[in-house]
């Protein structure tokens, strides 16, 4: 959890609990998550979907989100599964919950939110856009498109220049706050 002081005009009363909570199967999306945080301020964490629970999630005005684009769309346990008995594939980290169950394990609440995913170029569907839809059900007014980063290949690395742009991205989210 983080605690930022934003100026007196904020609709929040001054003081804004933010965080970023990432699914992240080949590294790609943890990085994109701490370079988000890193831009929203030095106190901003970013925590796995296994972290981003109870006390550390309690009370929180800004939720930003993200996870990989996986088929088409957020990615499914079955998916994941898939992917994992998969012997040409490269492991991915699965040790984690899916972005989905960790959404609908989410607490209603009142705040903001944000969305974002890693994904090839050319690739239809968005895991952000499906992250947004269940942010707003949870009670976090979340604008309906995320913001999309770039992975080379299929597994990574992202592409050039993707995480400065993220600091970037977080750097905006922390000033809209205001």
């Amino acid at each position: 959890m983080v605690v930022r002081n934003v100026p007196g005009s904020s609709s929040f009363g001054g003081t804004v609990k933010a965080v970023v909570v990432y699914e992240s199967l080949w590294g790609n999306t943890a990085a994109i998550a701490h370079a988000i945080a890193e831009g929203l301020g030095p106190d901003t964490k970013a925590l796995s979907t296994a972290e981003a629970i109870g006390e550390e999630i309690k009370g929180v005005d800004l939720f930003v989100a993200g996870a990989p684009l996986l088929g088409f769309s957020l990615p499914t346990e079955g998916m994941r599964k898939s992917i994992d008995s998969n012997p040409r594939e490269k492991k991915p980290t699965l040790s984690v919950p899916t972005m989905r169950s960790w959404l609908a394990d989410l607490p209603k609440g009142t705040g903001r939110g944000a969305s974002f995913e890693t994904r090839i170029w050319w690739s239809p569907g968005s895991a952000a856009n499906a992250i947004a839809r269940m942010l707003n059900d949870a009670g976090y007014s979340t604008p309906p498109k995320g913001e999309k980063f770039l992975v080379t290949g299929r597994y990574g690395p992202l592409k050039v220049g993707e995480i400065e742009r993220a600091k970037e991205w977080g750097a905006m989210l922390g000033r809209s706050l205001g």
